[in-house]
């Protein structure tokens, strides 16, 4: 495939992919519209009104809810304002595309957080179209100095007709790191009883302390001291596929330091497998997970 040919692929993928920022309202109507036709369904975790700090209920007055639908009449994603909130009152293309939250082949939810930052993200995928809700919270201290998560009221939406699931699943990861690839990729297993009692000591600078309860050699103890000490973000991503025999499923946790990303593999209630990795090793192994439960043309 020459990169004339490549680049006019990606254009047409970029085309083909929609963006709205809707506030609290307008997705609390837009969220009552589509459960209207799929009775027993919630929609994606998360993004449910309590969620927002409001009522399930009765989360709107008369006047937020006719001001919500008449902001998406104007983005043409409603046709009018109805009397209820109603499926029928939404385009035909934004039926389309959000039906696929509630209807998905293929479902991946990442929750994710970067400093003070907290992203939760739900991406649904069928027949080659993905829909991705995001929301943020940014953690702030109340003047006792208690921390407390902050909602920021937006609700992003991706709606693309070219597929995209991985790369809306890297969106909502913490960015990259400092330092290059790792060299030492080895991975370290310690116990749930003792890592309490190593961290700490990791922190307070005892490395002899950590060495004598670890008995583990250099290498390895500093990836457990990047972890005790330098965390800057986290993610875990969880992805589902429906089949006739039952659910194929993946998921993986991953944690940022300043230096490397680790992560964690083989977790059990007794101990855990810490291992260097970096952000492309995670994409690939995203890609890797999701191609697994699509075809590959249909994951990038």
């Amino acid at each position: 495939m020459s990169t004339e040919t490549i680049e006019q692929t990606e254009r047409r993928r970029r085309g083909r992919v929609a963006h709205f920022r809707l506030d609290v309202a307008e997705w609390t109507v837009l969220r009552a519209a589509l459960l209207s036709r799929a009775h027993g369904s919630t929609g994606p975790a998360g993004f449910s009104p309590e969620s927002f700090g409001l009522d399930p209920e009765q989360p709107l007055t008369p006047v937020e809810r006719e001001r919500a639908w008449s902001s998406l009449q104007l983005r043409g994603l409603a046709t009018h304002v109805p009397a209820e909130d109603d499926i029928t009152a939404l385009s035909p293309s934004c039926i389309l595309g959000m039906l696929m939250l509630l209807e998905a082949d293929v479902r991946v939810d990442v929750s994710a957080w970067s400093g003070d930052v907290v992203v939760n993200q739900s991406v649904a995928w069928s027949g080659g179209r993905t829909a991705a809700l995001a929301r943020r919270r940014r953690q702030v201290r109340t003047a006792g100095g208690d921390p407390v998560l902050e909602q920021e009221p937006v609700v992003d939406l991706s709606l693309s007709a070219a597929g995209g699931l991985l790369a809306e699943a890297m969106r909502a990861l913490p960015g990259r790191v400092t330092a290059g690839a790792p060299e030492d990729r080895s991975p370290v297993r310690i116990g749930w009883p003792q890592s309490a009692a190593i961290a700490q000591a990791l922190r307070s600078g005892r490395e002899e302390v950590a060495t004598h309860l670890s008995g583990l050699p250099a290498s390895a103890l500093a990836v457990l001291g990047t972890v005790a000490t330098s965390l800057v973000g986290g993610a875990s991503v969880s992805a589902a596929r429906r089949t006739a025999d039952g659910t194929l499923g993946f998921h993986g946790v991953w944690l940022w330091t300043e230096a490397d990303v680790v992560e964690l593999v083989d977790a059990t209630c007794h101990a855990v497998t810490l291992r260097r990795t970096d952000l492309e090793h995670v994409r690939h192994g995203l890609l890797t997970a999701l191609t697994g439960l699509l075809h590959a043309e249909e994951v990038l």
